[in-house]
């Protein structure tokens, strides 16, 4: 089936977040913001076509996790993710970040550590203010244009008593990064050894690229580990607005508590349209638009890949294993931040979201989102060419190519 990726989404009249704080010189040029995470194009046409069936059948009450979306979330994880789960480890609830509060709740106290891996999505930290918990930082390390995980500092952070829950992102966003499965067993190791949670985020799981797979957590770390996985519609269908996300928790004291926490947080019902969005896209159908979806966007990356490799060499891009972002190293241009972030907003129109807003080691980068149509990305990049020309940083003979 035929999918339309090349069409932008209208965003006006919506209440739309990510419109409503699009720069005004970035609207003036008929250009599109690439800050945030959520795509520029609309979802799989089987959840559309579900969602209107629902609406059309006028009944929008109570709703629970019954056997077909139940099974419609075993379908897709064995399917799409290679992991054959029981219905009693699916717990759902009010999204990702809601979750990561309700485990900080759950799993430690007020004035403890939670420990995140920066550069790293920035509203972990968010949640953990906010329950009034402490930030515990294990800075990845950059080196050669790639990132690895501190192991030796990991473990110091977790033989603290005080830091009972590690907040695992996998795909890693902002830096597109897919946790290979060595990487998964030494965190196993220490979060047994000092009797750690894991909670991992895998909401960007079935967005791989170029063989990479994103293995989940507890697959690796095996059924009777202190984990969580959450998974959702918000990344893969480009729903990040709605409030729902489905906790996979297999050992039962773990589940038992953080389910305990979760009503205690008010927990209701589903929304009735989640569970026909979820018993639609977690089907066949859902699964061919993924694919396609996902054939798309790594043209776009390659496409921008090559941009910068040909047309502004200074500048590294890394390498997308998974998500639809990209993490861009502009430090070659010798800019400090404030200068990057006023060069490309108010001479090249990129709306990009700035490194230093993931923490420890983001300084000088930018994440862009590129889940979006590519002609719109061609005209942003031709307008970057000439910003770039114009100081010297481009490269001449690609002139041609991108005006």
């Amino acid at each position: 089936m035929d999918y339309d990726f090349n069409t932008l989404i209208n965003r006006e009249d919506q209440g739309n977040m990510k419109y409503i704080l699009t720069p005004e010189i970035v609207r003036r040029m008929n250009l599109i913001s690439y800050a945030g995470a959520e795509m520029d194009f609309k979802t799989a046409p089987v959840i559309i076509d579900a969602i209107v069936r629902k609406a059309k059948n006028g009944l929008l009450g109570f709703t629970l996790a019954d056997e077909k979306y139940l099974s419609s979330i075993q379908w897709w994880m064995k399917n799409m993710r290679a992991w054959e789960i029981e219905e009693d480890w699916i717990v759902p609830t009010y999204g990702t970040i809601h979750s990561v509060a309700t485990a900080i709740r759950a799993f430690t106290d007020e004035g403890n550590g939670v420990i995140v891996q920066p550069p790293v999505y920035n509203r972990y930290e968010q949640a953990v203010r906010r329950t009034k918990r402490e930030i515990v930082s294990n800075p990845l390390i950059y080196e050669g244009g790639k990132y690895s995980m501190d192991f030796d500092d990991l473990e110091r952070c977790m033989k603290s008593k005080r830091n009972r829950l590690l907040i695992l992102c996998n795909p890693h966003n902002p830096i597109a990064k897919v946790w290979k499965r060595s990487d998964l067993e030494v965190i196993d190791s220490l979060a047994r050894k000092y009797n750690v949670v894991v909670f991992s985020d895998e909401i960007f799981g079935e967005i791989t690229f170029n063989g990479h797979v994103a293995l989940p957590y507890t697959l690796v770390a095996g059924a009777g580990s202190k984990s969580i996985v959450s998974t959702s519609l918000g990344k893969v269908f480009n729903f990040t607005g709605v409030n729902n996300a489905n906790m996979i928790i297999p050992d039962r004291q773990t589940r038992d508590m953080f389910k305990t926490q979760r009503d205690a947080d008010h927990y209701g019902s589903i929304d009735p349209l989640i569970h026909a969005a979820v018993c639609s896209g977690y089907g066949p159908e859902g699964a061919d638009w993924v694919r396609e979806m996902r054939k798309y966007i790594a043209e776009n990356i390659n496409m921008i890949r090559d941009f910068f490799q040909v047309s502004i060499p200074d500048v590294r891009v890394a390498e997308v294993e998974g998500s639809f972002v990209i993490w861009i190293d502009w430090r070659g241009l010798s800019l400090d931040d404030d200068e990057l972030h006023s060069f490309l907003l108010n001479e090249a129109y990129l709306d990009l979201d700035r490194g230093i807003n993931y923490g420890i080691g983001g300084m000088g980068f930018t994440r862009m989102n590129v889940a979006t149509p590519r002609g719109k990305i061609e005209e942003s990049l031709a307008y970057l060419f000439d910003a770039a020309a114009r100081h010297g940083y481009a490269v001449s003979e690609t002139l041609n190519k991108w005006r």
